[in-house]
């Protein structure tokens, strides 16, 4: 009965001393609230309300620890641009991974200083994080997001001496319509690459460009020509190269997006005979779930955080 005891203490003492991870409660309730009461709903007053929740969380949170270096061409292009965010300190000698991140916007809109919370996060963590601009449809069209992907990819390689990122540990991310350029670049125009460092995809709430659930916005990027979607869908792309893929959607997401990520689910699982890693965040929408990142909430960034430690080059 002694040792049974013992056993029991000792497992309470384990579970107390692993590291709680934070959830959108972790802010202000005001913030939970204000981002449920948009439900799965998504439109300029949306993105609106929600940055403005968060505004207040961004401006006091610290910025400590992380060098950052704005509007780096990587391109002739105008918006071929990239802020890096570099961690401060460093072990000598150390080579940490490097983050790409697209920013959303519908293909037509947004900007990267409107993410650089995002970019302090993973420095402060330790990530050499690049944010880029890419060029907005309809001047630019599919898959010229997966394009611009892919130059500052190469340009974060070739100019290694901006930075002190492992360029054998690229992982390329996005939100919304960047996640869509970050799977285009890492499914379509890399396909046929040579070893190009891209270890991972880390894709938040991505639009896949599946026909069925294409908006009418969409068609700027992608063109009228519906015969040429199926080719353009990531879901049918995704065996021409096999990347570690993460996959994360907001719990009131719009139906769209759930059903999108819901097929490129089990399209990875046939395709690998196992399902992808994929995290739900609790509580957030299409617009919260990339704005909670840098706050007291730590609804995804751990797991992006683990998920870049087991698919580094070792």
């Amino acid at each position: 009965m002694q040792s049974i005891r013992f056993l029991a203490a000792l497992a309470a003492c384990l579970v107390q001393a692993l590291p709680a991870q934070a959830q959108m409660s972790a802010n202000p309730p005001e913030i939970g609230e204000g981002v449920r009461a948009f439900g799965d709903k998504l439109g300029p007053d949306v993105v609106k309300g929600v940055t403005t929740l968060y505004r207040p969380l961004h401006e006091a949170a610290s910025k400590e620890g992380v060098k950052v270096e704005k509007d780096l061409a990587y391109g002739n292009g105008e918006r071929q641009k990239l802020d890096l965010y570099i961690p401060s300190t460093l072990p000598e000698g150390a080579k940490p991974p490097v983050l790409v991140f697209a920013h959303g916007g519908g293909f037509v809109r947004g900007d990267k200083k409107d993410v650089s919370h995002f970019g302090y996060y993973f420095a402060q963590h330790g990530i050499v994080t690049a944010l880029i601009n890419y060029g907005f449809a309809p001047q630019a069209r599919f898959p010229a997001g997966g394009e611009d992907v892919g130059k500052a990819a190469a340009w974060l390689r070739t100019n290694s001496s901006a930075h002190p990122g492992d360029t054998r540990s690229i992982f390329v991310s996005g939100n919304s319509a960047g996640a869509t350029h970050a799977a285009t670049f890492g499914f379509v125009t890399s396909a046929s690459s040579q070893d190009d460092g891209v270890r991972g995809l880390i894709l938040i709430s991505i639009p896949t460009a599946d026909a069925e659930d294409l908006a009418a916005q969409d068609k700027v990027y992608y063109g009228e020509d519906a015969s040429q979607y199926p080719q353009m869908s990531i879901i049918r792309r995704i065996a021409d190269r096999k990347l570690p893929v993460f996959l994360a959607v907001a719990e009131n997401d719009m139906p769209s997006i759930q059903r999108q990520n819901k097929k490129l689910v089990d399209a990875l699982f046939n395709r690998d005979s196992r399902l992808p890693v994929y995290k739900t965040a609790l509580g957030h929408n299409h617009i919260s779930i990339i704005e909670h990142f840098g706050t007291a909430d730590e609804s995804l960034g751990p797991d992006i955080l683990e998920f870049i430690r087991q698919n580094r080059t070792k």
